[in-house]
């Protein structure tokens, strides 16, 4: 019998939504992947930067975070964000891992976010994210293991600078020092996403 490769499903936001949090730790199932499933508190006083930090999140395949992690507008914190935001600067930092953006304020095809479910409606909770979030995951997943796939083979590429490779590898493993990113370059990429809003 084969092991199944692990994947590390990580769920971010400041206010944690039950209906989510049950869905993905006793209802989502991938068949071909041991899925393994972690939740992150995003704490308004660490900003963006705790999170980049977190032993969990370098760790992670896929991240589903909601897009509002400020519950309250007026809170003054350092490295306000949106989970899309999230998504750009962890591209930067963390570029094989997937992120997925789920919202209360419904579906937006220009940021690709993915609506969370509103109660009242003709399906339950868990019900509507196995139609809805389900797919999402698995193409993420499959998204990974592609990756994972060609640095494999990446590895055993003898033309290519070992350096380069493994810089490669570790950053797919969740293993990145990101000190080449100064935190001011971190504040203009979120600055440049918010006036595209």
């Amino acid at each position: 019998m084969k092991i199944k490769e692990i994947i590390n499903l990580v769920y971010i936001d400041d206010d944690r939504d039950e209906a989510i949090s049950s869905y993905l730790e006793d209802i989502y199932r991938n068949d071909k992947y041991e899925v393994r499933y972690q939740e992150v508190e995003f704490e308004v006083n660490k900003g963006y930067e705790g999170l980049l930090d977190s032993p969990e999140v370098a760790s992670a395949n896929v991240i589903l975070i909601d897009s509002r992690l400020f519950e309250n507008d007026s809170v003054k914190c350092k490295g306000k964000f949106s989970g899309e935001e999230f998504r750009m600067i962890l591209r930067k930092v963390f570029p094989f891992i997937e992120v997925l953006v789920i919202s209360q304020n419904g579906e937006n095809n220009d940021f690709d976010i993915i609506p969370k479910y509103r109660s009242g409606s003709s399906e339950t909770s868990k019900e509507y994210y196995e139609r809805v979030l389900k797919s999402k995951i698995d193409e993420s997943i499959k998204r990974v293991i592609t990756f994972r796939n060609i640095s494999k083979k990446l590895e055993s590429n003898k033309g290519i600078e070992k350096f380069l490779i493994e810089k490669t590898v570790d950053s797919l493993n969740g293993i990145n020092d990101y000190e080449d990113l100064s935190k001011e370059d971190i504040d203009k990429l979120i600055i440049a996403f918010q006036s595209m809003e």
